[in-house]
């Protein structure tokens, strides 16, 4: 792990870290990031507003609260005590829905209303570290260079209200924060692998873009380490996760097995899937997303 300068006071800070709330606690990042967090022996809670949330939650060894993500007041009070919060909400949705502006709509509103929300509620709850999930998708084209958390970044498209959720927790809360730049998630419940999986079986391919080019993946329990470390170690930036090796379109998709020290690679013809035309003309968003080239390197734990 790289120490960084804190944003506040500009020196090295070691904070205990004990008490931790999460949300978006129950997604597939959420849940692990509860476990490794546990097994690390911090408390955690999870904000959920389900009782089937509770209950996956308490099934985890977390406690559940009650809040609404996009209400101030009611977060404010679910914050209280604690000494960093992770904000992992999304809803990305699904891979044959991508070309439809109106399935990022609560996607976008947690990235830009919700994120706001939480920044300020923190703020007001006097929490020490906010952790503040972000996707590698946002970096301009880097062709074949290696990008790291210095590299320019464009936005554009879905990755617009990333970059927003950035912003909001970097202005709204004044203690430290910590950005992390995710890249494509890969796992055995992950939707993009589950989805690129099935594609590949008919010998299609749903990756949009030139078939060189690079783009970052990441293994769900890579992420939730992540997670779990930025929540507690004493550096406060900007970081970057992805594979130390980013595969390219062409032999895309990269899958990595429940054995992590294993990895297998599915060839594929290049066939696109029926839907990802329609990806392409969607006004430059997903492109934006998916299309160019990101060797993202393997980023600061």
């Amino acid at each position: 792990m790289m120490h960084r300068m804190s944003r506040s006071g500009g020196v090295r800070r070691q904070f205990g870290m004990n008490e931790i709330v999460i949300t978006g606690s129950t997604g597939v990042i959420g849940r692990r990031a509860v476990r490794e967090l546990l097994a690390a022996g911090h408390r955690v809670t999870g904000v959920t507003r389900s009782a089937r949330g509770r209950e996956r939650l308490e099934s985890l060894g977390a406690r559940a609260v009650e809040a609404d993500v996009f209400d101030e007041a009611s977060l404010r009070r679910a914050f209280d005590g604690a000494d960093a919060v992770v904000n992992l909400l999304t809803h990305v949705p699904r891979a044959d829905r991508m070309a439809d502006p109106s399935a990022w709509e609560e996607n976008d509103r947690m990235r830009t209303e919700a994120s706001a929300a939480i920044a300020r509620a923190a703020q007001a709850a006097g929490v020490q570290r906010l952790v503040q999930e972000s996707i590698a998708f946002v970096y301009a084209d880097g062709g074949d260079a290696w990008l790291d958390e210095d590299a320019p970044v464009a936005g554009g498209g879905v990755t617009t209200t990333a970059l927003t959720a950035e912003r909001n927790a970097h202005e709204l809360f004044d203690a430290d924060t910590v950005v992390l730049r995710f890249g494509l998630f890969m796992g055995p419940d992950s939707g993009s692998t589950l989805a690129a999986l099935e594609a590949a079986r008919g010998g299609a391919s749903i990756a949009v873009g030139p078939p060189g080019a690079y783009r970052p993946t990441l293994w769900l329990d890579d992420a939730a380490t992540a997670i779990a470390r930025r929540s507690r170690s004493s550096s406060a930036t900007v970081a970057s996760r992805a594979s130390t090796r980013s595969a390219t379109r062409r032999s895309s998709p990269g899958c990595r097995c429940p054995n992590p020290r294993r990895a297998y690679r599915i060839e594929i013809r290049p066939v696109w899937a029926p839907w990802a035309p329609a990806v392409s003309r969607f006004g430059g968003g997903v492109v934006g997303m998916n299309g160019w080239s990101k060797a993202c390197a393997g980023g600061r734990a």
